[in-house]
Parts: structure tokens; C-alpha cells; sequence
């Protein structure tokens, strides 16, 4: 599922890769959801009735929806499984897999049953927990998919505080997503590649870490909690007070992404490692579990050179024994904000939130055929960020770099258009200025820019 082996131009062939393989209980299941994916990806930020454009197709599409055998984990399972085969067959020594829960948000939608709480428990929805897989490259990472999906609902308030310690030990907990996630994608391939599982502060769950290991995989988190830990000169310690005393061993530049009202900007960041051994919780149900091998790698920069405090604190069960490894894993930290723009596009791009289906079953449904979606959505972008010089002509139809090469009154010939300047005509078509102040173009500029593109792009071969 590689971004670069995405064909965006056979919109029906891909439809049939996403969920041609499902089992639904019917193969004319099977065939309308081929039918509907196709109408989804064809116009994401659309409600039903302007993607389905008929009334017969919308009311196929809403039966489809309610349908018993058709659910979230049946839609997504041939996806998820393709992922894995070309993510162990890419040759890559390392792919991470990139972990987030988000909230969907139905609280305006009154009518809507079988919702769940969400954020301070007075909003309704659905709360979402996705993998993607990345591949790390020097260049643009390649997102070859969604590895997996868990959606759930919060149930009520139901417990009164009289429960024993061992039966809250027992209760399953929304924590518990992090370690469900790596068993349902399945153990680590025996050699040849290591499968990293990267979350954010929230990852930091000590069974997780545990149940990961188990499996053949390795974690890369960020600590949030300061636990009991073993430094390498045999010294109990715990583990931010540790990493916060190791001395600087690099540096790195990066360049931070522009947020609250602050343009991006290029900063220095100052590196240290050590190796730790994990100790486990004192209290709990994982009290009597081994300590866990582990590194830590602190990144920081001081305030009065960025005007903030930057920190970032990661443990990993990846070796680090020297400062290039250690500026790898952060690297490979610094690529957790895909699974942020993932879920941004699924609410923003593919506006899943607006949906005016009734019921949490059919929503999750709809999140069955959108979440696939939202992915091709952010491949694109992707797409757009690589190739450089190439020439657009070797990568992308024709017709389609002729269509930008007219629209703009580029002179020259086809074979001179660049992939790169072809890409930022896409995103111009879509409403990109293209200043030198506005970096590369996001996902929604270049997804309207691609659409309209492609009706000129017929347009054209009408007229001829």
C-alpha cells in the first residue's frame, strides 16, 4: 500500500483493492461496497446523497450501512491485511507503527443512538484508536496504510467506587487499546524487519510495553510517567530525573511546524541518551512482571532560544549506543504527526462527522469506508512531496500535466514540467497561492486541486 505504488488516476481498480475482498455475507454486498467506496473517494468531503447521485444508489447505500454482516472490522480487515504483506515484503529494515486515539463528535446529532461520552462527558460520539504504517525514509516517509482500526463507545458511569483492588485490576481498560492493537495486527516477522510501535504520552503503559515485546515487536513512546528504573551503572533511579541528568551528547536542527498563530521555524535541539532497565509498577496487576531492557533519548532546547521550553523524553526498546542512533529514533518520533493529519483529514477532508446516520452501528460502518478514504487523501499530499526534478510526464498521464501546462500558460514542453512543478499547479487549482511564506500545500488544496483537474482533464477529451 505504498504511496508511491497508488494508481490516483484508476479511482474503480482501487475501490476494488479496498473492498473487493470482503466478506459481507453476499457477494452483492461485496459489489455495492466496491460501488459505494468508489463514490466516497470520488467526492470525500460530500454527504451521501451527492456522492450515491441517485435516489435508487442512496437507498442501496443506507440499507448497506444497516446491514448486520456489514461492520467496521469486516470493511477494513482486507485493507489492514494487505498492509502487512507489502509492508513485510517492502525490504525495509524498519516500519513503524503509528498509534492515536481520537474523538468523533455526534453531540449536535440528538437523533443518533447507541453514542457514547466524549471529552468532559457532556458530548456523544465515538472514540477511535488508528494505526498507520509508516516507512521511515530520509526523504518523505511512505504511508502504506491503515494496519488497524478499533472503534468503541464509552459506556455510562457505572461503577460506584466499592470495587476491590483486584477486580479494578481485572476490569478491561481504554488503555488497553495500545497492546490490543499490536495482537490484532500479529506478531513481529521472525527476521528481516523490526515493526516499532510509536505513540505519544499516552502510550506510556507499562503492559503495553510488555504485551509488545511479547510479540517480537519494539516500542518507541514519550514518558509521561517518572517510574522506577535501572541506570547502566546499576543505580536505581527514576527515569525522568535520569534522562534529564545525562549530559549532552548531539545536536540536531529541526524545523517546527507553525501552530497557534506562530510561523514554522528552524531550531537547534540538543540531544542525550542512556540505557535504562524498566522496572515494573509497584502497584497493580503488573507489579510481578521482569523488568524491560530499555533506552532513554531526551531532545531539548532552552527557552530563551526558542522563546519556549522544548523536551521531548522518549523510551524506546530499540538499542542506542551512540548519538546517530539516537537522533534516528527521534527521527522516527518526529513522524507521529501523520496519525495527527490521518484523523485530521477523516473529520476535515472526508467530514465523517457530519454524517446524519442514526446510529453509532451504522457510523462505524461509514468510518469502515472512510477511513480508507481519509488515507488515499493524505497519500496524495504525500505523493505531491517526492520526486522533486523527475519529470511529471514519467509519473502522472499526459493529458494531465498538459491540462496544468495550458491552465497556467507554461511555455516549453511537456517533458520540461517538473513532478514538483506539476504537483504545486495541482495545489494552485485547488486555491494554493504558492508564496514563498506558504511552504508545501496541505491535503485539502491538493485533493480539490486533483478533482478539479480531472473533470478538466475530461473536459478536454470531450472537445477533442
Amino acid at each position: 500500500m505504498s504511496d508511491s505504488k497508488i494508481d490516483f488516476n484508476d479511482i474503480e481498480q482501487w475501490a476494488a483493492e479496498q473492498w473487493g475482498r470482503t466478506c459481507l455475507g453476499d457477494k452483492r454486498r461485496t459489489r455495492r461496497a466496491v460501488k459505494l467506496g468508489e463514490a466516497l473517494a470520488s467526492q470525500p468531503g460530500e454527504g451521501l446523497p451527492t456522492q450515491t447521485q441517485s435516489w435508487g444508489d442512496l437507498k442501496a447505500a443506507y440499507k448497506l450501512l444497516h446491514e448486520t454482516d456489514v461492520t467496521h472490522a469486516a470493511l477494513i480487515r482486507p485493507h489492514c491485511e494487505q498492509v502487512r504483506e507489502r509492508a513485510v515484503a517492502s525490504g525495509a529494515k524498519v516500519v513503524l507503527q503509528i498509534q492515536d486515539t481520537t474523538e468523533l463528535d455526534y453531540t449536535n446529532h440528538p437523533r443518533t443512538v447507541g453514542l457514547g461520552r466524549i471529552g468532559d462527558d457532556h458530548g456523544r460520539g465515538l472514540l477511535v484508536h488508528s494505526c498507520l504504517t509508516v516507512i521511515p525514509t530520509t526523504a518523505t516517509p511512505q504511508i502504506m496504510g491503515v494496519a488497524a482500526q478499533q472503534v468503541w463507545t464509552r459506556p455510562e458511569r457505572a461503577f460506584t467506587g466499592h470495587e476491590t483492588r483486584a477486580e479494578r485490576d481485572a476490569r478491561a481498560k481504554e488503555s488497553d487499546v495500545w497492546a490490543t492493537v499490536v495482537e490484532e495486527i500479529g506478531s513481529a516477522p521472525l527476521e528481516g524487519v523490526k515493526f516499532v510501535s510509536v505513540g505519544d504520552r499516552a502510550s506510556d503503559i507499562f503492559s503495553y510495553v510488555r504485551k509488545a515485546r511479547a510479540n517480537g515487536w519494539h516500542v518507541l513512546l514519550r514518558v509521561t510517567q517518572n517510574r522506577v528504573v535501572t541506570s547502566a551503572d546499576g543505580m536505581r533511579d527514576k527515569l525522568l530525573d535520569y534522562a534529564r541528568r545525562l549530559r549532552e551528547a548531539t545536536t540536531k536542527e529541526i524545523e517546527l511546524r507553525g501552530r497557534d498563530g506562530k510561523p514554522k521555524r528552524r531550531v537547534t535541539l540538543k540531544g542525550s541518551f542512556g540505557a535504562v532497565l524498566l522496572h515494573a509498577p509497584q502497584i497493580g496487576s503488573e507489579r510481578k512482571q521482569a523488568a524491560i531492557q530499555g533506552w532513554v533519548v531526551r531532545c531539548w532546547s532552552e527557552a530563551e532560544e526558542t522563546g519556549e521550553a522544548i523536551e521531548w523524553v522518549l523510551f524506546t526498546t530499540i538499542e542506542v549506543a551512540d548519538a546517530a542512533q539516537a537522533l534516528e529514533v527521534v527521527e522516527w518520533y518526529s513522524h507521529r504527526w501523520l496519525i495527527e493529519e490521518y484523523h485530521k483529514c477523516l473529520k476535515s477532508g472526508c467530514r465523517i462527522e457530519a454524517s446524519q446516520l442514526q446510529s453509532a452501528e451504522a457510523l462505524a460502518s461509514l468510518l469502515g469506508f472512510k477511513s480508507i478514504v481519509a488515507l488515499r487523501m493524505l497519500q496524495l499530499r504525500e505523493k505531491s512531496r517526492t520526486g522533486g526534478a523527475a519529470k511529471a510526464t514519467e509519473e502522472v498521464p499526459r493529458e494531465f500535466v498538459e491540462v496544468v501546462r495550458r491552465k497556467f500558460g507554461w511555455a516549453g514542453t511537456l517533458e520540461q514540467i517538473t513532478l514538483r512543478e506539476f504537483w504545486r499547479g495541482v495545489a494552485r487549482l485547488g486555491g494554493f497561492i504558492g508564496r514563498r511564506s506558504d511552504g508545501e500545500p496541505g491535503w485539502q488544496t491538493l485533493w480539490r486541486g486533483w478533482q478539479r483537474l480531472q473533470d478538466l482533464a475530461w473536459s478536454l477529451q470531450m472537445k477533442t
